[in-house]
Protein backbone atom coordinates (compact mmCIF):
# COMPACT_ATOMS: atom_id res chain seq x y z
CA UNK A 1 0.00 0.00 0.00
CA UNK A 2 1.18 3.45 -0.72
CA UNK A 3 1.91 5.65 1.76
CA UNK A 4 0.08 8.82 2.07
CA UNK A 5 3.06 10.84 1.96
CA UNK A 6 3.72 9.36 -1.44
CA UNK A 7 0.36 9.60 -2.40
CA UNK A 8 0.71 13.26 -1.59
CA UNK A 9 3.58 13.86 -3.34
CA UNK A 10 2.97 12.07 -6.76
CA UNK A 11 -0.65 14.06 -6.79
CA UNK A 12 1.32 17.86 -6.17
CA UNK A 13 3.75 16.25 -9.10
CA UNK A 14 0.37 15.92 -11.41
CA UNK A 15 -1.02 19.23 -10.59
CA UNK A 16 2.31 21.04 -11.57
CA UNK A 17 2.38 19.11 -14.76
CA UNK A 18 -1.02 19.98 -15.77
CA UNK A 19 -0.45 23.51 -14.37
CA UNK A 20 2.22 23.79 -16.63
CA UNK A 21 0.59 22.35 -19.48
CA UNK A 22 -1.81 24.84 -19.05
CA UNK A 23 0.45 27.92 -19.16
CA UNK A 24 2.16 26.72 -21.93
CA UNK A 25 -1.52 25.69 -23.47
CA UNK A 26 -2.23 29.53 -22.41
CA UNK A 27 0.87 31.03 -23.61
CA UNK A 28 0.48 28.81 -27.02
CA UNK A 29 -3.34 30.12 -27.28
CA UNK A 30 -2.23 34.12 -26.72
CA UNK A 31 0.96 33.54 -29.43
CA UNK A 32 -2.15 32.36 -31.78
CA UNK A 33 -4.50 35.05 -30.56
CA UNK A 34 -1.31 37.53 -31.40
CA UNK A 35 -0.97 35.77 -34.70
CA UNK A 36 -4.67 35.51 -35.57
CA UNK A 37 -5.01 39.32 -34.10
CA UNK A 38 -1.55 40.90 -36.53
CA UNK A 39 -2.96 38.95 -39.70
CA UNK A 40 -6.36 40.43 -39.05
CA UNK A 41 -5.00 43.93 -38.42
CA UNK A 42 -2.95 43.31 -41.97
CA UNK A 43 -5.95 42.36 -43.74
CA UNK A 44 -8.20 45.11 -42.34
CA UNK A 45 -5.06 47.61 -43.77
CA UNK A 46 -4.68 46.16 -47.04
CA UNK A 47 -8.10 46.15 -47.60
CA UNK A 48 -8.43 49.86 -46.69
CA UNK A 49 -4.92 50.77 -48.86
CA UNK A 50 -6.76 48.67 -51.95
CA UNK A 51 -10.08 51.19 -51.22
CA UNK A 52 -7.85 54.52 -50.84
CA UNK A 53 -5.95 53.30 -54.59
CA UNK A 54 -9.27 52.51 -56.29
CA UNK A 55 -10.52 55.97 -55.30
CA UNK A 56 -7.31 57.70 -56.45
CA UNK A 57 -7.95 56.28 -59.31
CA UNK A 58 -11.38 56.91 -59.79
CA UNK A 59 -10.28 60.54 -58.86
CA UNK A 60 -7.39 60.72 -61.55
CA UNK A 61 -9.78 59.85 -64.33
CA UNK A 62 -12.25 62.07 -63.80
CA UNK A 63 -9.67 64.45 -63.32
CA UNK A 64 -8.07 63.73 -67.06
CA UNK A 65 -11.39 63.42 -68.33
CA UNK A 66 -13.02 66.83 -67.50
CA UNK A 67 -9.79 68.94 -68.38
CA UNK A 68 -11.34 71.86 -69.64
CA UNK A 69 -8.49 72.35 -72.51
CA UNK A 70 -7.07 68.99 -72.96
CA UNK A 71 -9.48 66.29 -71.95
CA UNK A 72 -7.44 62.99 -71.09
CA UNK A 73 -4.18 64.95 -70.33
CA UNK A 74 -2.94 63.71 -66.54
CA UNK A 75 -0.84 65.54 -64.20
CA UNK A 76 2.78 65.85 -64.13
CA UNK A 77 3.96 64.01 -60.77
CA UNK A 78 4.92 65.57 -57.64
CA UNK A 79 8.77 65.22 -57.76
CA UNK A 80 11.30 65.74 -54.74
CA UNK A 81 13.71 68.09 -56.83
CA UNK A 82 11.39 71.27 -56.89
CA UNK A 83 12.01 73.95 -54.47
CA UNK A 84 8.96 74.70 -53.57
CA UNK A 85 9.17 72.73 -50.10
CA UNK A 86 5.93 72.22 -48.13
CA UNK A 87 8.00 73.21 -44.89
CA UNK A 88 9.33 69.61 -43.96
CA UNK A 89 9.03 68.00 -47.36
CA UNK A 90 10.10 68.24 -51.09
CA UNK A 91 6.87 66.37 -51.86
CA UNK A 92 4.81 69.53 -51.40
CA UNK A 93 1.56 67.78 -53.38
CA UNK A 94 1.50 70.15 -56.28
CA UNK A 95 1.97 68.90 -59.56
CA UNK A 96 5.96 69.70 -60.74
CA UNK A 97 5.96 70.49 -64.94
CA UNK A 98 9.19 70.66 -66.51
CA UNK A 99 10.14 73.00 -68.89
CA UNK A 100 13.59 71.96 -69.38
CA UNK A 101 15.10 68.72 -71.46
CA UNK A 102 12.86 65.85 -70.73
CA UNK A 103 13.59 62.81 -69.07
CA UNK A 104 11.43 59.73 -68.15
CA UNK A 105 12.28 59.71 -64.81
CA UNK A 106 10.50 63.16 -64.54
CA UNK A 107 7.27 61.38 -64.90
CA UNK A 108 7.07 58.85 -61.56
CA UNK A 109 7.18 60.76 -58.27
CA UNK A 110 3.90 60.83 -55.33
CA UNK A 111 0.49 61.80 -56.76
CA UNK A 112 -0.62 65.21 -56.85
CA UNK A 113 -3.27 66.40 -55.07
CA UNK A 114 -3.24 70.13 -54.01
CA UNK A 115 -4.07 72.96 -56.96
CA UNK A 116 -0.78 72.72 -59.62
CA UNK A 117 0.94 76.31 -59.65
CA UNK A 118 3.44 77.62 -62.86
CA UNK A 119 5.17 76.66 -64.85
CA UNK A 120 1.53 74.52 -65.03
CA UNK A 121 -0.61 76.20 -67.17
CA UNK A 122 -4.40 77.08 -65.81
CA UNK A 123 -6.43 75.61 -64.76
CA UNK A 124 -4.19 74.48 -61.79
CA UNK A 125 -6.98 72.47 -59.87
CA UNK A 126 -5.85 69.34 -58.37
CA UNK A 127 -7.30 65.75 -57.38
CA UNK A 128 -8.34 67.47 -54.00
CA UNK A 129 -8.33 64.99 -51.53
CA UNK A 130 -4.65 63.85 -50.11
CA UNK A 131 -5.07 60.51 -50.48
CA UNK A 132 -2.97 58.27 -48.06
CA UNK A 133 -2.27 53.88 -48.00
CA UNK A 134 -3.07 52.83 -44.04
CA UNK A 135 0.11 53.49 -42.94
CA UNK A 136 -0.24 57.02 -43.86
CA UNK A 137 2.08 57.44 -46.70
CA UNK A 138 0.99 59.67 -49.81
CA UNK A 139 0.66 57.38 -53.00
CA UNK A 140 3.22 57.49 -55.78
CA UNK A 141 2.30 57.73 -59.39
CA UNK A 142 3.49 56.99 -62.89
CA UNK A 143 2.09 58.18 -65.93
CA UNK A 144 2.77 57.63 -69.30
CA UNK A 145 4.83 60.13 -71.46
CA UNK A 146 1.91 60.34 -74.44
CA UNK A 147 -0.78 62.02 -71.78
CA UNK A 148 0.91 64.92 -69.96
CA UNK A 149 1.50 68.15 -71.96
CA UNK A 150 5.21 68.98 -73.30
CA UNK A 151 6.40 72.15 -71.45
CA UNK A 152 9.82 71.88 -73.35
CA UNK A 153 8.13 72.42 -76.69
CA UNK A 154 5.04 74.22 -75.02
CA UNK A 155 2.39 71.52 -76.79
CA UNK A 156 -0.58 69.97 -75.28
CA UNK A 157 -0.79 65.76 -76.47
CA UNK A 158 -2.94 64.96 -79.08
CA UNK A 159 -5.61 62.62 -77.04
CA UNK A 160 -7.79 60.77 -79.24
CA UNK A 161 -8.63 56.36 -79.75
CA UNK A 162 -5.99 56.37 -83.00
CA UNK A 163 -3.00 56.81 -79.67
CA UNK A 164 -4.41 53.27 -78.24
CA UNK A 165 -3.05 50.56 -80.50
CA UNK A 166 0.45 49.88 -81.80
CA UNK A 167 2.54 50.84 -83.77
CA UNK A 168 4.00 53.32 -81.91
CA UNK A 169 6.59 55.53 -82.48
CA UNK A 170 9.42 56.56 -79.80
CA UNK A 171 11.83 58.69 -81.56
CA UNK A 172 10.64 61.25 -83.37
CA UNK A 173 6.99 61.09 -81.73
CA UNK A 174 4.79 62.84 -83.89
CA UNK A 175 2.94 64.60 -81.20
CA UNK A 176 0.72 66.29 -83.51
CA UNK A 177 -0.33 63.67 -85.53
CA UNK A 178 -2.87 61.76 -82.56
CA UNK A 179 -2.01 58.52 -84.54
CA UNK A 180 1.16 57.97 -83.55
CA UNK A 181 2.62 57.47 -79.77
CA UNK A 182 5.15 55.71 -77.02
CA UNK A 183 4.68 52.38 -76.17
CA UNK A 184 2.42 52.51 -73.02
CA UNK A 185 3.21 51.79 -69.79
CA UNK A 186 3.37 47.80 -68.88
CA UNK A 187 2.17 46.45 -65.64
CA UNK A 188 3.51 42.27 -64.74
CA UNK A 189 2.41 40.01 -61.92
CA UNK A 190 3.94 38.43 -59.55
CA UNK A 191 5.63 36.45 -61.41
CA UNK A 192 7.52 38.72 -63.88
CA UNK A 193 4.67 37.93 -66.38
CA UNK A 194 2.49 40.39 -68.45
CA UNK A 195 -1.00 41.89 -67.35
CA UNK A 196 -0.97 45.06 -69.60
CA UNK A 197 0.71 46.44 -72.29
CA UNK A 198 -1.97 49.07 -72.58
CA UNK A 199 -1.22 51.39 -69.24
CA UNK A 200 -1.63 54.80 -68.95
CA UNK A 201 -1.06 55.77 -65.34
CA UNK A 202 0.02 53.20 -62.37
CA UNK A 203 -0.99 54.53 -58.81
CA UNK A 204 1.44 52.80 -55.88
CA UNK A 205 1.19 52.38 -52.41
CA UNK A 206 4.23 51.96 -50.55
CA UNK A 207 3.28 50.72 -47.51
CA UNK A 208 5.67 50.92 -44.21
CA UNK A 209 9.42 51.30 -44.37
CA UNK A 210 11.79 48.16 -45.18
CA UNK A 211 14.69 47.51 -44.37
CA UNK A 212 17.26 49.68 -46.11
CA UNK A 213 14.62 52.29 -46.63
CA UNK A 214 15.05 55.64 -44.60
CA UNK A 215 12.07 58.56 -45.26
CA UNK A 216 13.55 60.76 -42.58
CA UNK A 217 14.57 63.10 -44.56
CA UNK A 218 13.32 66.61 -46.09
CA UNK A 219 13.80 64.79 -49.84
CA UNK A 220 13.77 61.15 -49.96
CA UNK A 221 13.61 59.78 -53.14
CA UNK A 222 11.68 56.65 -54.97
CA UNK A 223 14.05 53.96 -53.79
CA UNK A 224 12.94 54.99 -50.12
CA UNK A 225 9.20 54.10 -50.16
CA UNK A 226 9.26 51.89 -53.74
CA UNK A 227 10.63 48.74 -53.62
CA UNK A 228 12.87 46.03 -55.89
CA UNK A 229 13.67 41.90 -55.66
CA UNK A 230 14.71 39.29 -57.76
CA UNK A 231 13.34 36.15 -59.71
CA UNK A 232 16.67 34.57 -60.19
CA UNK A 233 18.97 36.45 -61.98
CA UNK A 234 15.98 39.08 -62.96
CA UNK A 235 15.35 42.10 -61.19
CA UNK A 236 11.99 43.72 -61.17
CA UNK A 237 11.46 47.65 -59.19
CA UNK A 238 8.67 49.72 -58.99
CA UNK A 239 11.46 52.68 -58.09
CA UNK A 240 13.26 53.82 -61.96
CA UNK A 241 11.74 55.18 -64.59
CA UNK A 242 13.99 54.93 -67.82
CA UNK A 243 12.26 54.15 -71.06
CA UNK A 244 8.75 54.89 -72.42
CA UNK A 245 7.38 51.13 -71.53
CA UNK A 246 8.32 51.40 -68.59
CA UNK A 247 7.76 47.74 -66.58
CA UNK A 248 5.86 47.98 -63.22
CA UNK A 249 5.11 45.17 -60.59
CA UNK A 250 2.24 43.49 -58.92
CA UNK A 251 4.64 41.44 -56.42
CA UNK A 252 3.70 39.56 -53.09
CA UNK A 253 3.87 41.45 -49.99
CA UNK A 254 6.81 40.00 -47.79
CA UNK A 255 4.61 39.47 -44.67
CA UNK A 256 2.51 37.32 -46.75
CA UNK A 257 5.42 35.36 -48.52
CA UNK A 258 5.20 31.24 -47.32
CA UNK A 259 8.95 30.42 -46.20
CA UNK A 260 8.75 27.69 -48.95
CA UNK A 261 8.17 29.74 -51.64
CA UNK A 262 11.39 29.58 -54.12
CA UNK A 263 9.58 31.99 -56.56
CA UNK A 264 12.25 34.79 -55.48
CA UNK A 265 15.54 35.11 -54.59
CA UNK A 266 16.44 36.18 -50.82
CA UNK A 267 16.57 38.40 -48.96
CA UNK A 268 13.05 39.61 -50.14
CA UNK A 269 11.52 42.92 -48.98
CA UNK A 270 8.65 43.91 -50.77
CA UNK A 271 5.05 45.84 -49.35
CA UNK A 272 4.27 48.04 -52.82
CA UNK A 273 0.43 47.56 -53.72
CA UNK A 274 -0.49 49.29 -57.03
CA UNK A 275 -3.62 50.11 -59.19
CA UNK A 276 -3.23 51.65 -63.18
CA UNK A 277 -5.65 52.71 -65.29
CA UNK A 278 -5.55 51.56 -68.61
CA UNK A 279 -5.92 53.60 -72.21
CA UNK A 280 -8.91 51.74 -72.83
CA UNK A 281 -10.19 52.79 -69.32
CA UNK A 282 -9.41 55.99 -69.95
CA UNK A 283 -10.73 56.42 -73.90
CA UNK A 284 -14.23 54.87 -72.48
CA UNK A 285 -14.76 57.44 -70.11
CA UNK A 286 -13.01 60.32 -72.41
CA UNK A 287 -15.55 59.00 -75.26
CA UNK A 288 -18.38 60.01 -72.90
CA UNK A 289 -17.40 63.26 -72.55
CA UNK A 290 -16.97 63.97 -76.27
CA UNK A 291 -20.62 61.93 -77.43
CA UNK A 292 -21.99 64.52 -74.39
CA UNK A 293 -20.29 67.35 -75.70
CA UNK A 294 -21.52 66.62 -79.37
CA UNK A 295 -24.78 65.93 -78.54
CA UNK A 296 -25.00 69.00 -76.81
CA UNK A 297 -23.57 70.85 -79.98
CA UNK A 298 -25.69 69.47 -82.17
CA UNK A 299 -28.69 70.37 -80.41
CA UNK A 300 -27.73 73.97 -80.06
CA UNK A 301 -26.92 74.04 -83.35
CA UNK A 302 -30.62 72.71 -84.70
CA UNK A 303 -32.15 75.11 -81.62
CA UNK A 304 -30.49 78.21 -83.23
CA UNK A 305 -30.35 77.14 -87.45
CA UNK A 306 -33.88 74.80 -87.66
CA UNK A 307 -31.55 71.72 -88.88
CA UNK A 308 -29.32 69.67 -88.77
CA UNK A 309 -25.83 70.57 -91.07
CA UNK A 310 -25.22 67.43 -93.32
CA UNK A 311 -22.33 64.78 -93.23
CA UNK A 312 -18.81 64.42 -94.05
CA UNK A 313 -17.87 61.36 -96.40
CA UNK A 314 -16.29 58.76 -93.86
CA UNK A 315 -12.48 58.44 -94.50
CA UNK A 316 -12.46 61.82 -96.09
CA UNK A 317 -9.41 64.10 -97.00
CA UNK A 318 -11.75 66.97 -97.83
CA UNK A 319 -11.08 68.56 -94.09
CA UNK A 320 -14.30 66.94 -92.91
CA UNK A 321 -16.50 69.06 -94.99
CA UNK A 322 -20.53 68.45 -95.37
CA UNK A 323 -21.18 67.16 -98.41
CA UNK A 324 -24.36 68.13 -100.54
CA UNK A 325 -27.37 65.87 -99.11
CA UNK A 326 -25.36 63.68 -97.39
CA UNK A 327 -27.53 62.09 -94.01
CA UNK A 328 -24.78 59.50 -92.43
CA UNK A 329 -20.93 59.87 -92.10
CA UNK A 330 -18.65 61.89 -90.04
CA UNK A 331 -19.28 65.61 -88.15
CA UNK A 332 -18.74 68.26 -90.53
CA UNK A 333 -15.70 70.60 -89.56
CA UNK A 334 -15.32 73.54 -91.52
CA UNK A 335 -12.54 75.76 -92.71
CA UNK A 336 -13.08 78.90 -94.81
CA UNK A 337 -11.04 81.58 -95.97
CA UNK A 338 -11.28 85.15 -97.05
CA UNK A 339 -9.87 87.74 -99.45
CA UNK A 340 -9.98 91.19 -98.77
CA UNK A 341 -9.00 93.93 -101.15
CA UNK A 342 -8.80 96.66 -99.25
CA UNK A 343 -6.94 98.73 -101.83
CA UNK A 344 -4.77 98.73 -104.94
CA UNK A 345 -2.07 98.56 -102.04
CA UNK A 346 -3.43 96.12 -99.34
CA UNK A 347 -4.65 93.15 -99.66
CA UNK A 348 -5.04 89.97 -97.37
CA UNK A 349 -5.94 86.34 -96.90
CA UNK A 350 -7.06 84.66 -93.90
CA UNK A 351 -8.41 81.28 -92.46
CA UNK A 352 -10.60 80.63 -89.81
CA UNK A 353 -8.11 77.67 -89.10
CA UNK A 354 -4.15 77.02 -89.54
CA UNK A 355 -3.43 77.68 -93.11
CA UNK A 356 -0.52 74.99 -93.89
CA UNK A 357 -1.22 72.22 -91.64
CA UNK A 358 -2.13 68.82 -93.67
CA UNK A 359 -4.61 67.39 -91.27
CA UNK A 360 -6.85 70.61 -91.92
CA UNK A 361 -6.77 72.51 -94.61
CA UNK A 362 -4.24 70.22 -96.91
CA UNK A 363 -2.63 73.58 -98.17
CA UNK A 364 0.73 73.48 -99.13
CA UNK A 365 1.51 76.68 -100.74
CA UNK A 366 0.57 79.90 -101.04
CA UNK A 367 1.92 81.83 -104.08
CA UNK A 368 1.66 85.76 -104.65
CA UNK A 369 2.25 86.97 -108.36
CA UNK A 370 3.83 89.95 -108.99
CA UNK A 371 2.16 91.86 -111.51
CA UNK A 372 5.74 93.71 -112.40
CA UNK A 373 8.81 94.16 -111.03
CA UNK A 374 10.75 90.91 -108.63
CA UNK A 375 11.28 90.15 -105.37
CA UNK A 376 15.03 91.11 -103.93
CA UNK A 377 14.87 88.83 -100.54
CA UNK A 378 13.08 86.35 -98.99
CA UNK A 379 12.91 84.84 -95.25
CA UNK A 380 11.60 82.16 -93.75
CA UNK A 381 9.45 79.17 -95.27
CA UNK A 382 8.80 81.74 -98.26
CA UNK A 383 10.80 81.64 -101.63
CA UNK A 384 11.67 83.09 -104.74
CA UNK A 385 10.41 81.61 -107.77
CA UNK A 386 10.51 82.23 -111.79
CA UNK A 387 12.93 84.64 -112.26
CA UNK A 388 12.37 86.48 -108.69
CA UNK A 389 8.29 87.11 -109.59
CA UNK A 390 7.02 84.94 -107.93
CA UNK A 391 6.97 83.96 -103.93
CA UNK A 392 5.67 80.69 -102.70
CA UNK A 393 5.00 80.41 -99.19
CA UNK A 394 4.95 76.75 -97.34
CA UNK A 395 4.84 78.58 -94.12
CA UNK A 396 5.50 81.97 -91.97
CA UNK A 397 8.25 83.49 -93.84
CA UNK A 398 8.55 86.93 -96.37
CA UNK A 399 9.39 87.78 -99.85
CA UNK A 400 10.11 91.78 -100.47
CA UNK A 401 11.56 94.50 -102.51
CA UNK A 402 11.92 98.52 -102.38
CA UNK A 403 7.96 98.71 -102.31
CA UNK A 404 6.22 95.81 -101.76
CA UNK A 405 6.33 93.15 -99.02
CA UNK A 406 4.39 89.62 -99.42
CA UNK A 407 4.59 88.07 -95.63
CA UNK A 408 2.67 84.77 -94.15
CA UNK A 409 1.92 83.25 -90.63
CA UNK A 410 -0.25 80.53 -89.44
CA UNK A 411 -3.63 82.01 -90.12
CA UNK A 412 -2.76 84.56 -93.15
CA UNK A 413 -0.87 86.04 -96.04
CA UNK A 414 -1.28 89.77 -96.99
CA UNK A 415 0.56 91.90 -99.80
CA UNK A 416 1.45 95.59 -98.69
CA UNK A 417 2.48 98.37 -100.93
CA UNK A 418 2.64 98.83 -104.63
CA UNK A 419 2.23 95.63 -106.36
CA UNK A 420 -0.21 93.95 -103.86
CA UNK A 421 -3.14 93.57 -106.63
CA UNK A 422 -0.84 90.66 -107.75
CA UNK A 423 -3.14 87.23 -107.89
CA UNK A 424 -2.82 84.81 -104.88
CA UNK A 425 -2.69 81.18 -105.46
CA UNK A 426 -3.54 78.37 -103.00
CA UNK A 427 -2.11 74.89 -103.98
CA UNK A 428 -3.14 71.82 -102.80
CA UNK A 429 -6.01 73.03 -100.25
CA UNK A 430 -9.46 70.72 -99.39
CA UNK A 431 -11.41 73.44 -101.10
CA UNK A 432 -14.85 73.22 -102.20
CA UNK A 433 -16.68 76.38 -102.86
CA UNK A 434 -15.85 80.03 -104.17
CA UNK A 435 -17.26 83.02 -104.08
CA UNK A 436 -16.40 86.71 -105.39
CA UNK A 437 -12.75 87.32 -106.41
CA UNK A 438 -12.18 83.68 -105.72
CA UNK A 439 -11.91 80.91 -108.38
CA UNK A 440 -11.48 77.03 -107.75
CA UNK A 441 -9.43 76.00 -110.79
CA UNK A 442 -8.75 72.60 -110.15
CA UNK A 443 -11.49 70.85 -108.35
CA UNK A 444 -11.25 67.69 -106.18
CA UNK A 445 -10.91 64.41 -107.85
CA UNK A 446 -13.43 62.13 -106.89
CA UNK A 447 -13.69 58.33 -107.78
CA UNK A 448 -16.47 56.31 -109.12
CA UNK A 449 -17.91 55.94 -105.24
CA UNK A 450 -17.53 60.08 -104.96
CA UNK A 451 -14.60 59.00 -102.78
CA UNK A 452 -11.92 62.10 -102.81
CA UNK A 453 -9.05 60.31 -104.46
CA UNK A 454 -6.00 61.39 -102.88
CA UNK A 455 -4.60 63.78 -99.64
CA UNK A 456 -2.77 65.69 -102.12
CA UNK A 457 -3.08 68.12 -105.12
CA UNK A 458 -6.98 68.02 -103.82
CA UNK A 459 -7.71 71.68 -105.15
CA UNK A 460 -6.50 74.72 -106.69
CA UNK A 461 -7.72 78.29 -106.23
CA UNK A 462 -6.78 81.55 -107.08
CA UNK A 463 -7.56 85.05 -105.43
CA UNK A 464 -7.83 88.60 -107.14
CA UNK A 465 -9.11 91.77 -108.10
CA UNK A 466 -11.90 92.05 -105.65
CA UNK A 467 -13.38 90.38 -102.05
CA UNK A 468 -13.85 86.68 -102.55
CA UNK A 469 -14.26 83.49 -99.64
CA UNK A 470 -13.07 80.31 -100.30
CA UNK A 471 -14.65 77.42 -98.21
CA UNK A 472 -14.48 73.66 -97.28
CA UNK A 473 -18.30 73.29 -97.55
CA UNK A 474 -21.29 73.78 -100.54
CA UNK A 475 -24.23 73.63 -99.06
CA UNK A 476 -24.75 76.76 -97.12
CA UNK A 477 -24.98 75.26 -93.94
CA UNK A 478 -23.89 77.28 -90.97
CA UNK A 479 -20.48 75.89 -90.07
CA UNK A 480 -20.83 73.55 -86.76
CA UNK A 481 -17.12 74.65 -85.55
CA UNK A 482 -18.20 77.54 -83.74
CA UNK A 483 -20.93 75.36 -81.67
CA UNK A 484 -18.25 72.55 -80.96
CA UNK A 485 -15.36 73.61 -77.90
CA UNK A 486 -11.73 73.99 -79.65
CA UNK A 487 -10.33 70.64 -77.97
CA UNK A 488 -12.45 69.06 -80.17
CA UNK A 489 -10.72 69.28 -83.03
CA UNK A 490 -7.37 69.99 -81.80
CA UNK A 491 -7.50 66.47 -80.86
CA UNK A 492 -9.10 65.31 -84.43
CA UNK A 493 -11.96 63.96 -82.75
CA UNK A 494 -14.16 64.24 -85.85
CA UNK A 495 -12.58 61.15 -87.17
CA UNK A 496 -13.58 59.15 -84.21
CA UNK A 497 -17.69 60.77 -84.46
CA UNK A 498 -20.29 59.04 -86.58
CA UNK A 499 -23.21 60.63 -87.39
CA UNK A 500 -26.72 60.07 -88.92
CA UNK A 501 -29.17 63.29 -89.01
CA UNK A 502 -32.50 63.14 -90.22
CA UNK A 503 -33.69 66.68 -92.74
CA UNK A 504 -36.40 67.24 -92.56
CA UNK A 505 -36.43 65.78 -89.23
CA UNK A 506 -37.43 61.94 -89.69
CA UNK A 507 -37.06 59.10 -87.60
CA UNK A 508 -33.98 56.95 -86.71
CA UNK A 509 -34.33 54.23 -84.01
CA UNK A 510 -31.94 53.53 -81.06
CA UNK A 511 -32.65 50.17 -79.56
CA UNK A 512 -36.76 50.76 -78.36
CA UNK A 513 -36.28 54.59 -78.43
CA UNK A 514 -37.11 56.99 -81.64
CA UNK A 515 -34.99 59.87 -82.42
CA UNK A 516 -33.94 62.41 -85.44
CA UNK A 517 -30.37 62.34 -85.16
CA UNK A 518 -28.07 59.77 -83.41
CA UNK A 519 -23.88 59.90 -82.84
CA UNK A 520 -21.89 57.25 -82.03
CA UNK A 521 -18.06 57.43 -80.78
CA UNK A 522 -16.36 54.66 -82.87
CA UNK A 523 -13.23 53.91 -80.30
CA UNK A 524 -10.08 52.54 -81.96
CA UNK A 525 -9.84 50.12 -84.81
CA UNK A 526 -10.14 46.90 -83.77
CA UNK A 527 -7.13 45.32 -85.82
CA UNK A 528 -6.67 41.86 -83.72
CA UNK A 529 -9.08 39.05 -82.27
CA UNK A 530 -11.51 38.78 -81.92
CA UNK A 531 -12.79 40.79 -84.37
CA UNK A 532 -15.57 43.23 -84.50
CA UNK A 533 -18.61 41.26 -85.55
CA UNK A 534 -19.33 43.88 -88.29
CA UNK A 535 -16.70 42.82 -89.99
CA UNK A 536 -17.42 39.11 -91.75
CA UNK A 537 -15.67 37.08 -92.53
CA UNK A 538 -13.38 38.35 -89.49
CA UNK A 539 -10.64 41.36 -90.45
CA UNK A 540 -9.49 44.55 -89.14
CA UNK A 541 -11.15 46.99 -89.52
CA UNK A 542 -8.93 49.56 -91.45
CA UNK A 543 -8.46 53.45 -91.56
CA UNK A 544 -9.61 55.89 -93.35
CA UNK A 545 -12.06 54.03 -95.35
CA UNK A 546 -14.44 55.53 -97.47
CA UNK A 547 -18.65 54.31 -97.55
CA UNK A 548 -17.49 51.27 -95.87
CA UNK A 549 -19.31 51.39 -92.23
CA UNK A 550 -18.47 48.42 -90.45
CA UNK A 551 -14.65 49.31 -90.39
CA UNK A 552 -15.53 52.04 -87.73
CA UNK A 553 -18.71 50.81 -86.84
CA UNK A 554 -18.67 46.96 -84.20
CA UNK A 555 -21.94 45.34 -84.55
CA UNK A 556 -24.38 44.06 -87.42
CA UNK A 557 -27.02 46.10 -86.44
CA UNK A 558 -24.76 49.73 -86.33
CA UNK A 559 -23.07 48.95 -89.71
CA UNK A 560 -26.62 47.61 -91.79
CA UNK A 561 -27.16 51.20 -92.74
CA UNK A 562 -30.81 50.73 -92.00
CA UNK A 563 -31.40 53.52 -89.46
CA UNK A 564 -31.48 51.17 -86.55
CA UNK A 565 -28.58 51.55 -84.08
CA UNK A 566 -27.96 49.54 -80.98
CA UNK A 567 -29.41 50.88 -77.39
CA UNK A 568 -27.09 53.68 -75.72
CA UNK A 569 -27.06 51.19 -72.52
CA UNK A 570 -25.34 48.39 -74.93
CA UNK A 571 -21.66 47.84 -72.86
CA UNK A 572 -18.33 47.67 -74.41
CA UNK A 573 -16.57 44.49 -74.36
CA UNK A 574 -13.02 43.09 -76.50
CA UNK A 575 -14.90 43.51 -80.26
CA UNK A 576 -17.23 46.09 -79.42
CA UNK A 577 -16.35 49.98 -78.88
CA UNK A 578 -19.31 51.69 -80.20
CA UNK A 579 -21.10 54.58 -77.41
CA UNK A 580 -24.15 55.38 -79.12
CA UNK A 581 -25.54 58.85 -78.25
CA UNK A 582 -29.17 60.27 -79.21
CA UNK A 583 -29.22 63.99 -79.96
CA UNK A 584 -32.89 64.60 -80.07
CA UNK A 585 -35.52 64.73 -78.67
Amino acid sequence: MMSSQCYRRHHQQGMALILIAFIVGLGASAMMYKMFNASSLQDQQDEKTMQVLSEAKSALIAWAVSHPNSPGMMPWPDRNTDLDFDGDSAYDGKSDCVTSSFQPSFLLGQLPWRAQSNPCVTPHTGLGADYRDAQGNRLWYAVSRNLVRDYENSEYPVINPGMANPPHAVTPYLRQGGTDSYPWLRVLDRNGNLVSDRVAAVIISPGSPLEGQDRSSAAPDASQYLDTFRIGAAIFSNRGYATADEDFIMGEDSRKLSATDATYARPYHFNDKLVYITIDELMEALEKRVGEVVRSSLKSYHDTNGYYPYAAHLGTVLSYVSDGNLLSGFLPIFQSCTYNAISTTNRSFSCNKPIFNSFISGITTVRFYLPSGTFTSSTGSCTRQNTNTRCYCTGVGTCSNASLIFSCNEMSCSALGTGATGSLRIRDGKLTFASGGCTINTPVARDSLDCPVSNTNTSRATCSNSNGTLASYSNGDVALDGYLPGWFKDNRWQEYVFYHLTRPESVLSVGAKNTESVIITVGRSINSAPFALSKSPPASQVRPSCNSLNNYLDSVENSDEDGVYDATSKLRNANYNDQTFVVAP
